[in-house]
């Protein structure tokens, strides 16, 4: 714009000084100067208005196009017409697109990177040179409480509040030192795989850090460890008993009759036990598994209490405990394998009668509560301690050996894979020395 307008002032110059020449060369008064003076600018400023004006106009909006692509807006577009700036006008129209394409290319990397990253159940946290934190996904957000809402730019050390892990990272972006170190991270000592990479020519990400949370699996390695050491526990007791007596008979047993029947009745009854222990077994790895075919239809969940009173009726009476009902008047409609939940129920009852004294209550209810039905077994036993309450559906747990007779500690896990392959809930109410209710909640459809 600034070169048109000097060459419109030089050609204004110009035209005057040679129309003013040609008047003295003619030998013209001053009258003939103004008018030579006035037609040379008319000249001009026609030359100006037909030529000049239109071009500076045309420059001034390929300028502002030009301006647009330095301040990053693509959008704007030239207008390509006939002209000596047609070539010019092409070539910024194809410089916008190519720059919008590849932003556009980069801005959906950049989405699918970051949806990536997010979907993944495994933090992952970005750092620069200076340990601060550059880059963070959901999860990382959930792990790391302390990261707050807004954790970008602050030191790494601040988002996760462990020197093991801050060491660790720091040295990858630092020093460009890649490591793998498993860390209980936390008050409640979670396991951590931390693995730390330096990154190289990525700007201001200079290390990636990723954790992945090895809590389950190491509860679900120590429940293993677990139930192999409750198996040979349980199965210990009856083996060393079968074994014992099976050595008695062959030492000279078997010459007396009554020694003989008694020492053969007890190898009978811990051969029962281990049967019971393997069947159990069985069952709860087949429910658990979803192997247990589960055959659902309507049942009457009043029935299914009384039925489970009369059966246990002789029992509880024999044990000295008071066994009732409480259910409502006609059927109490629910969809359910009637084989398991009756399973279910009894091992809820058999439970009470082992720890209600002589003397005390079981009850038995169903009733429907907000379109569920609840079926509970209350007794007035010795109840549960509070920190037992959240293990009693443990396999193999026994929260007292020593007052808990011969049970093997599967019934109550059972129960609660049983309700919880119906997609309800089993829960325990319970006070130390005032009783315990186990409620089972079944959805009715």
């Amino acid at each position: 714009m600034r070169g048109l307008v000097v060459g419109a002032v030089a050609l204004y110059v110009l035209v005057v000084g040679a129309a003013l020449l040609i008047v003295r060369l003619s030998s013209g008064g001053t009258e003939a100067a103004w008018l030579a003076f006035f037609f040379a600018t008319l000249a001009v400023a026609g030359i100006t208005a037909l030529f000049l004006v239109p071009r500076a106009r045309r420059l001034g909006d390929l300028t502002i196009v030009a301006r647009q692509l330095s301040d990053g807006t693509y959008a704007g577009r030239a207008a390509v017409a006939d002209d000596e700036f047609s070539d010019l006008a092409l070539a910024l129209n194809a410089a916008a697109e190519s720059t919008q394409r590849t932003i556009n290319d980069l801005m959906q990397e950049r989405e699918q990177l970051e949806a990536l990253l997010n979907a993944s159940s495994d933090a992952t946290v970005a750092v620069d040179t200076d340990g601060s934190v550059v880059y963070v996904n959901g999860a990382a957000l959930h792990l790391f409480p302390s990261a707050g809402e807004q954790p970008r730019g602050r030191p790494f050390i601040e988002v996760v509040r462990d020197h093991d892990l801050n060491e660790l990272v720091v040295a990858a972006a630092r020093r460009g030192e890649r490591s793998v170190r498993v860390v209980a991270y936390g008050e409640a000592q979670r396991w951590l795989q931390a693995t730390a990479v330096p990154i190289e020519g990525a700007g201001l990400w200079a290390a990636l850090a990723i954790f992945h949370d090895l809590t389950e699996v190491r509860r679900m390695e120590g429940m293993r460890r677990d139930f192999i050491s409750n198996v040979s526990h349980e199965l210990r007791t009856p083996l060393a008993g079968i074994r014992a007596a099976a050595e008695t008979l062959q030492e000279g047993a078997l010459e007396d009759t009554e020694a003989a029947q008694e020492f053969l009745g007890h190898i009978q009854r811990e051969t029962d036990r281990m049967t019971q222990l393997v069947e159990e077994l069985l069952e709860l790895s087949r429910i658990e598994s979803g192997a247990a075919p589960m055959h659902f239809s309507q049942l009457d969940a009043a029935g299914l209490v009384t039925d489970n009173v009369r059966r246990f009726s002789g029992q509880a009476e024999r044990a000295g405990i008071r066994l009732t009902a409480e259910v409502p008047v006609g059927a109490l409609s629910v969809i359910g394998d009637a084989e398991r939940l009756d399973r279910a129920l009894g091992n809820l009852v058999a439970n009470a009668l082992k720890f209600t004294r002589e003397g005390g209550t079981i009850t038995l209810s169903a009733r429907a509560v907000d379109g569920d039905v609840e079926i509970s077994v209350a007794d007035t036993g010795i109840g549960i301690e509070p920190e037992e309450q959240t293990r009693v559906f443990e396999r193999f747990y026994k929260s007292d050996r020593g007052r808990g007779g011969g049970g093997i500690g599967l019934g109550l896990a059972i129960v609660k894979h049983i309700v919880l392959a119906h997609e309800g809930n089993v829960s325990v109410e319970s006070r130390a020395g005032h009783g315990s209710t186990f409620t089972m909640r079944l959805p009715r459809r």
